[in-house]
């Protein structure tokens, strides 16, 4: 490891590892400051885009034909999880089945798709990847279902353990990395090799307790034995990181990205990637093929449904990118490594609350 690289991913701490209940991560790549005044200023008076409701997904996924070797398939259940099947392995990302993103059940950002997979159809789950502890991609009660159902292997950033640990339980496998740190996944075809990689992000579940950038945030890099790359963003802005996740990883057949949260530039733009900056790394990266999250469950920020899939397309057609290369992916929509996705139709947009939340964790 170069001293350059060392240095970003050991020394953005504040304190060393045996003093990890007191420290801070310090992002190499500064986020521009957002008071606390000028988030409460937009929530008060932010006028957001239209983000209609579905009561059911178009595509229902099905399991029942295995993976062949060298192939993967990635299902979108909802906003950032999505289910990977590579390599003889399940692997969920951010996973959340709740009906809100919110520290609590009753109030907070409300669920405008059902998930693209139903609890109780979600097939054997090995490992799971949380990439920060935002409410959006750290979801305390479907964490603690996986762990009863499932008793997955848990991968999750430095600092962020002990969250794990009070809600699922002494007994979970959990396994914390650093930056650029890797854990092997055991599979009957050998082992994939997960990799932690930067983004450009930041941490803390609530601006009043002072737990800021207390645990580490980034994205993960899967690498079968049998040669197929999946690279998961995670949250993250546009960072010069995409191009050193290229170099010392290989160029992924599968990046997944985000492009939702996007709005109003002046407060998302050093947090999250707008569909333009996705497409940007999308070429940085050099990848097969992309599929788009974190757009169309909650509306978290300004940016609606169909702007964000206007601003997408507009965006792939700026930057010279074939349509077929990068999709947005609806709930449900399962992408298969030969690029034949199912044939059913994208869903249409009444504008009808939800029936049901199915599978969503009791208050």
């Amino acid at each position: 490891m170069s001293l350059h690289s060392f240095l970003q991913s050991r020394l953005c701490r504040t304190f060393s590892l045996e003093k990890r209940a007191a420290q801070r991560f310090h992002p190499p790549e500064p986020i521009p400051h957002r008071s606390h005044w000028s988030i409460v200023k937009w929530m008060l008076t932010r006028r957001p885009r239209p983000s209609p409701s579905v009561a059911e997904n178009a595509r229902i996924p099905s399991f029942h034909v295995p993976v062949e070797r060298r192939q993967w398939e990635a299902v979108m259940v909802n906003h950032a999880t999505i289910l990977i099947r590579l390599h003889g392995l399940n692997v969920l990302t951010d996973p959340v089945w709740s009906g809100r993103v919110s520290p609590v059940a009753w109030m907070g950002p409300k669920r405008k798709r059902p998930a693209g997979i139903a609890w109780e159809d979600l097939p054997q789950v090995d490992a799971v990847l949380v990439s920060h502890d935002h409410y959006d991609h750290f979801d305390a009660p479907t964490l603690k279902r996986l762990e009863e159902r499932f008793h997955p292997i848990f991968l999750v950033p430095l600092g962020l353990r002990r969250l794990l640990l009070r809600h699922c339980g002494a007994q979970a496998q959990i396994r914390e990395l650093d930056w650029w740190q890797s854990a092997a996944l055991p599979s009957g075809d050998g082992e994939t090799t997960v990799t932690f990689t930067p983004a450009r992000h930041y941490s803390g579940r609530s601006p009043f307790h002072g737990d800021a950038n207390r645990s580490l945030w980034g994205g993960f890099f899967l690498r079968a034995a049998d040669g197929p790359g999946i690279y998961f963003a995670g949250d993250t802005a546009r960072t010069r990181f995409f191009a050193e996740i290229r170099d010392r990883l290989g160029s992924p057949d599968l990046a997944l990205l985000s492009i939702g949260s996007y709005l109003p530039e002046e407060l998302m733009a050093g947090v999250h990637l707008s569909p333009r900056d996705a497409v940007r790394a999308f070429k940085t990266l050099r990848a097969r093929q992309g599929m788009a999250f974190h757009f169309g469950t909650w509306q978290l920020a300004d940016d609606g449904y169909q702007e964000t899939l206007d601003d997408f397309r507009e965006a792939l057609r700026r930057e010279g990118v074939e349509e077929a290369s990068f999709i947005a992916a609806d709930n449900g929509f399962t992408l298969p490594s030969n690029g034949e996705p199912s044939p059913q139709p994208l869903p249409s947009e009444p504008d009808i609350p939800p029936e049901s939340q199915e599978g969503d964790p009791p208050a």
